[in-house]
């Protein structure tokens, strides 16, 4: 399953917006990830295999593709055009009213590992209230010129997308209740990138991750290593040295706090991880950027 996991590093860039702009035939094959993935058709139309079931999406439809579901698409139009915004569900608010309801990333990852017949495409009589459309161009442009501000205003037009998709799939009988249960004790290994996205501060073990899995240590590793293509140790330090870089570029925390938020033993093993990562020091990194 290696070559059908599909990694976006959203440490780096919290938010990937992009357009699609194809011909008859183009198509991209099964594939997976842990992050979230909107589509919104411009023009033409393009048929998706989404797990079990097949969907054809047109011109002012929706599509939203959950964290670890099994998906492809192929352009069966002349031309197609489509806008698409992807991202961590984690990188919003952890938790964000909206009426009756509350929502979270780990909510979100269950309904989509889970058996609910949550909706994945939305006609446009079901999204006809919203400007989609709008927003999804607010992204483009925002990414684009990245003015100061540009991923609140991303983050906003998600959120308002986001927000709609729960009302229309409460009232097709999702319960609010099934949004608030308490994450599994368990977890999956497609769900594990977005674990130790959501815990990089903590101690993350191998033997705890493998526990957490209900798998031995060794049969973990191996597939782990077959999964994302390097040890889990090696990905947690990768992961941890990203974010360190997010961390030096946005804010002006000391390598002391940095360290501390990357969940590093001391700024001088988070130095060395770091120069081996990117071949020069923190402070070099920061004085570029």
């Amino acid at each position: 399953m290696a070559d059908k996991f599909e990694y976006s590093d959203v440490l780096d860039h919290t938010y990937e917006c992009f357009t699609g702009d194809y011909i008859n035939g183009y198509s991209i094959g099964l594939h997976w990830h842990y992050f979230m993935e909107i589509l919104y058709m411009i023009e033409g139309e393009m048929e998706l295999q989404i797990g079990n079931s097949k969907v054809c999406a047109k011109a002012g439809e929706l599509i939203v593709l959950l964290p670890s579901v099994m998906h492809s698409l192929r352009i069966t139009s002349e031309h197609a055009l489509y806008y698409g915004i992807k991202f961590k569900p984690g990188s919003l608010y952890d938790k964000h009213p909206s009426g009756s309801m509350k929502w979270n990333e780990m909510s979100l990852f269950k309904m989509a590992v889970s058996d609910k017949n949550v909706r994945d495409h939305f006609p446009v009589n079901l999204i006809r209230k919203t400007d989609i459309k709008y927003l999804m161009n607010l992204a483009m442009n925002e990414m684009k010129e990245q003015k100061p501000g540009y991923l609140s205003n991303i983050s906003a037009a998600v959120q308002i997308i986001l927000t709609d998709i729960i009302r229309i799939w409460q009232s097709e009988g999702l319960s609010p209740d099934n949004l608030n249960q308490p994450p599994a004790e368990t977890l999956t290994l497609e769900a594990l990138p977005a674990y130790i996205d959501d815990n990089i501060s903590e101690d993350l073990r191998v033997e705890d991750l493998a526990r957490i899995c209900s798998l031995s240590y060794s049969g973990f590793n191996k597939k782990f290593n077959k999964m994302f293509g390097r040890p889990c140790k090696n990905y947690i330090e990768h992961i941890r040295v990203r974010k360190v870089a997010q961390l030096l570029t946005d804010t002006e925390k000391d390598l002391n706090t940095i360290s501390q938020e990357t969940g590093f033993s001391d700024a001088s093993h988070m130095i060395r991880c770091f120069k081996k990562e990117f071949g020069e020091t923190p402070k070099k990194y920061r004085g570029r950027s």
